[in-house]
């Protein structure tokens, strides 16, 4: 299928504007619930309206201190469809379809049925959990979601541009979910992926997942746009969620269409629902090109700069190299990352490299998520010492870095006029970045990257 004719393109373009947009956030706790689970509840509460587009599955700021899990909310465009109709989930058997236009719902009537939802619902014993609702017809600006995903946003400014576009909301606790739901029902997307999210029977939740691990390698490698399967590194299954919440498992992709086959090869424990969502996942839209003398703490920046310190691995294997635009911080490379750690260890000062990663202040640092090696500096070793230009005959070393001297008619060299030779790098040019277990939601693999993108700093 062209992109022209795709129809879930098509969604992606269409405005909302006919839409009613139930967002919400922060529901979820490590030891349980998930807020995209929320949105299968909503949907079965609510199945009085359609879809209007697909529902949305938005990742914000990953650095923010207070997130339960993912940092993830949600977005259904809500109201009464017409015309062609689609299949994207379904729960408990009974499918779930989205409309390209309609007319949207009543804002207050949907807020009545997803407050009683979510107040069933939500993990409300975790001191982090901090839920929040809301209900608009009119999308708050983009620059919300901008400053959601990239830094820090206060809810009095969030609940400021929420009156002005007449939305309606309901927060609860401290009401912080309030601030990633208006910032869900903000995303406008450049870049998009896909994600089907399969769910298990509520019996089921808590006990060991079931899923035939050579089903997923050969989803993985019968696949041309899915992502992030299969650690073939540590072999583990990354689709597969490690804390006890209703999630089966998520395949991650470019091609909805191939996501929904993809859905169908998994082997062993049946989902009782499943939903495909249109998401910023694999996006890195969450990264800023900044100098090391812009960074703050919470930020996740791309930082073009030249080793100065070689690599020392401390406490818990991790590696931390010394990098310099004019100003310096450490790079540091975590142990799970794996084969980009291993690359961090053959780099040398004089080396010029990008790292894309975030900041913390104790100790300072950039936390590296994938690195991109653009010059290697020549590494030499002395093959023989000098020849005395008057004997021809080699010179005797007087020491470590003490020079030479002739043993036949004492002329003296200095420690510089050895013989060297240069010795072949462990490592080359280009793109490097961590196992795919541990990427973060919003991190790009190097093959979403498009080609200019791969090639932009080389």
């Amino acid at each position: 299928m062209s992109r022209r004719s795709n129809p879930f393109l098509h969604t992606v373009r269409c405005a909302l504007v006919a839409a009613t947009l139930l967002a919400f956030d922060d529901t979820d706790s490590p030891d349980g619930m998930c807020t995209t689970y929320l949105a299968v509840l909503m949907l079965r509460a609510l199945s009085r309206y359609d879809l209007l587009g697909l529902p949305r599955l938005v990742r914000l700021n990953p650095n923010v201190p207070w997130k339960t899990r993912g940092n993830a909310a949600i977005c259904l465009p809500l109201g009464r469809g017409v015309g062609v109709h689609r299949q994207c989930g379904a729960v408990e058997g009974t499918p779930i379809a989205y409309f390209d236009r309609g007319t949207p719902a009543d804002p207050k009537a949907v807020l009545k049925v997803a407050e009683e939802v979510l107040e069933r619902e939500a993990e409300f014993g975790c001191d982090n959990t901090n839920p929040g609702i809301v209900c608009t017809r009119c999308r708050p600006p983009q620059t919300l979601y901008w400053q959601a995903v990239r830094g820090i946003v206060t809810l009095g400014a969030v609940e400021s541009q929420l009156t002005d576009c007449g939305a309606d909301w309901k927060k609860y606790k401290n009401g912080r979910g309030v601030i990633g739901a208006a910032s869900a029902a903000s995303w406008r997307p450049r870049d998009r992926t896909w994600e089907v999210i399969a769910y298990r029977d509520a019996a089921l939740v808590g006990t060991p997942r079931d899923i035939d691990t050579e089903s997923v390698i050969a989803m993985d490698q019968g696949t041309s746009y899915t992502f992030n399967n299969y650690d073939y590194e540590t072999h583990h299954i990354a689709i597969a969620p490690a804390s006890p919440c209703p999630v089966l498992y998520g395949i991650r992709g470019d091609s909805p269409e191939e996501l929904l086959k993809a859905r169908t090869m998994i082997r062993g424990e049946a989902p009782a629902s499943w939903l495909l969502f249109l998401t910023n996942q694999g996006t890195d839209d969450h990264i800023v090109r900044r100098r090391i003398g812009e960074l703050s703490s919470g930020q996740s920046a791309c930082v073009q700069a030249r080793v100065i310190r070689p690599p020392r691995t401390i406490a818990g294997g991790h590696v931390i190299l010394g990098i310099t635009d004019g100003s310096e911080i450490d790079a540091a490379f975590y142990e799970p990352s794996g084969s980009l750690r291993a690359a961090a260890r053959r780099l040398i000062p004089g080396d010029h490299i990008v790292v894309h990663g975030s900041i913390r202040d104790e100790p300072r640092s950039i936390n590296v998520e994938k690195m991109q090696i653009l010059h290697l500096t020549d590494r030499w070793m002395k093959s023989a010492n000098p020849t005395c230009p008057d004997c021809d005959k080699r010179m005797g070393s007087l020491g470590a870095g003490q020079g030479y001297r002739c043993k036949i008619c004492g002329k003296l060299a200095p420690e510089s006029s050895a013989e060297r030779v240069i010795v072949p790098r462990e490592v080359a040019r280009g793109w490097y970045e961590p196992t795919v277990a541990s990427r973060r939601h919003l991190y790009k693999p190097i093959r979403r990257m498009p080609r200019g993108d791969v090639n932009s700093l080389l």
